[in-house]
């Protein structure tokens, strides 16, 4: 491999990886989850079982499992300023219908939803105030329920800080010199 994928300069990969932290550090998330498969007091063990860096919905379960998705987007590059982009960081909770009940008063994917809002809601982990823009209940056409929030965040668009240029041409053995200007098609 040409690349360092434990120092990745990709602003996304960075922050679900900064999200997976925060989920897994949280005891209370951990105890909602539910699962008593796993260890509570190794809560690292529930990433990719219970908690997955990508929205999607687990294939028929044979069980019955709590599951935490996360993703995030860029979906504007602000035209007056380019140094600023907004991202969405979209939070979806699937909790079994038969394990929808808590001793809390309260039901398990709003508990959920709940913990993730404490987490986020105002926080600056991922760039400037994450700001929640949604946050809806609902069912799968399995036996889920889920709620899915939706935080806006403005920071910075440009993770190589000032550059603007491709840092791979060096990988790729190409120059601009290397390239005759009538190759290019400007068409």
């Amino acid at each position: 491999m040409i690349r360092d994928f434990q120092n990745i300069d990709d602003d996304i990969i960075y922050k679900k990886r900064i999200i997976k932290e925060i989920l897994y550090n949280d005891s209370d998330i951990i105890e909602l989850l539910d699962n008593p498969k796993l260890d509570p007091n190794s809560p690292d063990e529930y990433l990719g079982v219970n908690i997955f860096p990508a929205v999607h919905i687990e294939p028929v379960q044979s069980e019955v499992q709590n599951f935490i998705c996360f993703d995030i987007d860029d979906v504007d590059i602000n035209d007056r300023n380019g140094m600023m982009k907004e991202q969405v960081c979209t939070f979806r909770v699937f909790c079994h219908e038969d394990n929808l009940a808590t001793p809390y008063g309260a039901e398990r994917h709003d508990l959920l939803g709940y913990c993730i809002r404490d987490n986020f809601q105002w926080s600056n982990n991922l760039g400037f105030q994450m700001k929640l823009t949604y946050d809806v209940s609902g069912t799968t056409d399995t036996r889920y329920v889920c709620r899915t929030l939706k935080f806006r965040v403005i920071t910075p668009s440009n993770p190589y800080q000032g550059r603007m240029d491709n840092r791979n041409n060096a990988h790729n053995n190409v120059s601009h010199e290397e390239i005759p200007d009538n190759a290019v098609d400007h068409g």
